[in-house]
Formats: C-alpha cells, sequence, structure tokens
C-alpha cells in the first residue's frame, strides 16, 4: 500500500461515518444518528450540524494523520516520528509521506476531483446579501476578473446541499459556456457569481477537471 493509498482510507472513513451519522432511514441506525434524530432538526438546522460535525472529523482525522507522519504533537507528547508497516511487513511510511497526500484529500477535495466531470473545483464565499440558503444546483451568473463576459455556472456542493449566507463551501463548477473559456482558466483564478445586478459572491479556482479550459503558462 502506497502512503496516497492510506491516507485516502481514511478519507473514505470519514465520509462513512459521516453519512451514519446522518442516515436516519437504516434498519440499523448508528447511536449517532439515533441522537441527532431526537433532536427533530430542521433541514436546514441538520444540514448546519452535518458540515460541524464533517469539519470536526477532518481536522480529527487531519491531526491523527500529521501525528503518524512525525509532522504534528499527538496528543500531549512530543513530537515523534513513526514507520508504518503493513500486515506483510512492507513499509507505508517512513516520515514526511503523508502530510502531502493528507492535505489534499482533507483540504482541496481531491477524491471529489478525481470522481468528477465538472469543469472546475472552487471555493466559494458567500455574501450575507442572499437572505436564504442555496441548495446545490445553484446556478447564478458568472464573471472571472479577467474578462466581463458573463456565463451561467451550476454550483455542485461538496460535503453539505446548501450553502446559507456568510459561508464558505467548496464546489464543482459546470460553465454554461465553457467552449468561450477554453485555455483560460488557471488555479487560483478569481471570479464573482450574481444573481442579476446583485453579486452573492466570490471564487476561487482549486482544481482544473476539464483540461481543455486549462491555460498554458508556459
Amino acid at each position: 500500500m502506497k502512503p496516497e493509498e492510506f491516507v485516502k482510507n481514511f478519507y473514505l472513513q470519514k465520509q462513512n461515518i459521516l453519512n451514519s451519522a446522518f442516515d436516519s432511514n437504516s434498519e440499523f441506525k448508528s447511536y449517532v444518528a439515533t441522537k441527532i434524530e431526537t433532536l427533530n432538526l430542521n433541514e436546514n438546522e441538520t444540514q448546519n450540524l452535518r458540515n460541524i460535525i464533517s469539519a470536526i472529523l477532518n481536522d480529527s482525522y487531519y491531526s491523527i494523520i500529521l501525528g503518524l507522519d512525525g509532522a504534528a504533537n499527538i496528543g500531549e507528547a512530543n513530537q515523534q516520528v513513526f514507520k508504518i508497516f503493513d500486515e506483510e511487513n512492507n513499509l507505508i511510511s517512513d516520515c514526511g509521506d503523508l502530510e502531502g497526500p493528507a492535505y489534499e484529500y482533507f483540504h482541496t477535495n481531491k477524491f471529489e476531483a478525481e470522481n468528477s466531470k465538472c469543469d472546475f473545483i472552487a471555493e466559494l464565499q458567500f455574501n450575507l446579501t442572499r437572505k436564504t440558503p442555496a441548495s446545490s444546483g445553484y446556478r447564478p451568473q458568472i464573471i472571472f476578473n479577467f474578462d466581463d463576459f458573463t456565463t451561467s455556472g451550476s454550483q455542485k456542493y461538496i460535503g453539505t446541499d446548501y450553502a446559507f449566507p456568510g459561508d464558505i463551501v467548496n464546489a464543482e463548477i459546470n460553465l454554461l459556456s465553457n467552449d468561450y473559456f477554453f485555455e483560460k482558466l488557471k488555479e487560483n483564478m478569481g471570479f464573482k457569481f450574481f444573481e442579476g445586478s446583485t453579486q452573492i459572491g466570490t471564487g476561487r479556482i482549486i482544481k482544473i477537471i476539464n483540461q481543455k479550459l486549462k491555460k498554458d503558462c508556459r
């Protein structure tokens, strides 16, 4: 097993735990799912709680992996280096092999990027101008910082079904007029999104998936 696969398995386990916590339809509900159900939360409150728990799990798993990698303390112990072997005594990680993949999976949505057919993944920051949450699939108008061309872009939120005013979320973005942006986009490029003339928020490209849109920076 390679370090990246080792980290990926941690990420998938985190997702399994999160999903089971909010699976109210399962015949065998988890203890957490049962306790959440007793709170009688509405849909928005449930989504907010899911987002909070997801963030806690991300931080927890990321901290554990960095601790195993010798890049952070585990508890109050001194920072140490661990060698990790599989059951056949093959070395998985010696030192410093896990931090990079852990950051990609838990902070830049590497798993979603590898399994997506969108144009790009972006970090979105919503203004307080929109008084109600946007649901995944929301399609505002987009203007990139390098151009005044306007198109629409659907937003499929990662790890959540809603984006609330003031939220910062990651999303898969599909552009309506993506042919126009052939070889014009690059990672970390900024954009704004609107409803009519009202700016709803700003975005930043994290990862370009549709390579036809990627600008040649040579």
